[in-house]
């Protein structure tokens, strides 16, 4: 079995592309392979460590393979694109719907929209690829909306997740709380139970938690509720949420870790049963050469009308 390295798949790793490649093989027996040089580069063995290059021939024999193509959703959409190039996507997640599969229904995801779009404008041929594909590199909760960033193609996905993993693309989130809360940076330490899907916050280190950081700045207040700023520091899964809970200050809407009279009254009165938290707005800084033409550029996309509404009523006076 033969191959030719393209665009999205060089500059990966021997040992890495080939666990893409061929799924289903252990990967004892792929470093065997390569061992045994049962896995050849331009008819010679190499090292696991050998990194792949555009025009590469790859061959293999007897080692197995379904050649099973990544396969998503096929939907007829209209995503809300907040930025495009041919680098990169940033598109508007709405609530009640997962960035990516999590093995438990069959649900269309965020991703699979991202790729029907793609797909649909010729920018995403699957067919063509050997184990790219475009890719999400934030992620919301279910029920959070706001922008997401995809990589849409192998170097620009390397290239943007390296920056957001060195906070050198800073996301920002608009929401509504309960109550004033003082601006500044507010550190705590997480930990999350995978079976009740809940997280849990401390104010100082144990065992299986992780330390977690944002920036606050209150943009109004009338006292009973607050609508803010943050600066994510740290990503971690429901942080903002259990956060802003365990400072008194839970985000409106939300089911998990809100406070239930004030979420049946938003429901109640707006149809809001989802947490008033949106993605808003991310800068990008020291960019690498492939993305230089992102330096100091801030994409970021309004509060949906709703949220809005709701903004607009707690702040009349």
């Amino acid at each position: 079995m033969k191959i030719e390295i393209g665009p999205n798949e060089a500059g990966q790793r021997i040992d890495k592309f080939i666990r893409k490649w061929l799924k289903d093989v252990p990967l004892s027996a792929i470093y065997r392979s390569l061992r045994k040089g049962d896995i050849k580069v331009n008819g010679k063995k190499v090292k696991e460590k050998y990194s792949i290059m555009q025009g590469d021939i790859i061959e293999t024999r007897e080692i197995s393979s379904t050649e099973k193509k990544e396969k998503f959703i096929r939907i007829d959409n209209k995503l809300k694109i907040t930025y495009e190039d041919e680098n990169m996507l940033i598109v508007e997640k709405w609530p009640g719907v997962l960035v990516h599969s999590d093995s438990k229904n069959g649900d269309a995801t965020l991703t699979d929209y991202v790729l029907s779009y793609l797909f649909d404008k010729g920018d995403y041929e699957p067919e063509k690829e050997v184990t790219f594909t475009p890719a999400p590199c934030n992620r919301l909760d279910r029920n959070t909306s706001g922008i997401v960033l995809y990589g849409k193609n192998y170097e620009s996905l390397k290239a943007l997740n390296e920056m957001i993993r060195e906070r050198r693309i800073k996301k920002y989130y608009e929401a509504l709380v309960k109550g004033r809360i003082k601006d500044g940076i507010y550190e705590a330490y997480i930990s999350k139970d995978e079976d009740s899907n809940i997280s849990k916050i401390y104010d100082s280190a144990k065992p299986n938690t992780k330390k977690i950081a944002m920036e606050v700045k209150t943009i109004q207040s009338c006292g009973i509720y607050s609508f803010i700023e943050i600066d994510l520091i740290t990503g971690r899964s429901h942080q903002l949420r259990t956060h802003l809970s365990s400072l008194n200050n839970p985000i409106v809407g939300d089911s998990k870790y809100g406070n239930k009279e004030i979420n049946s009254f938003f429901v109640n009165k707006y149809g809001l049963n989802y947490q008033y938290l949106y993605a808003y707005k991310m800068i990008f800084k020291d960019c690498p050469a492939l993305l230089e033409y992102m330096e100091n550029k801030t994409i970021s996309e309004s509060i949906p009308p709703v949220l809005k509404k709701i903004k607009n009523d707690v702040f009349k006076f």
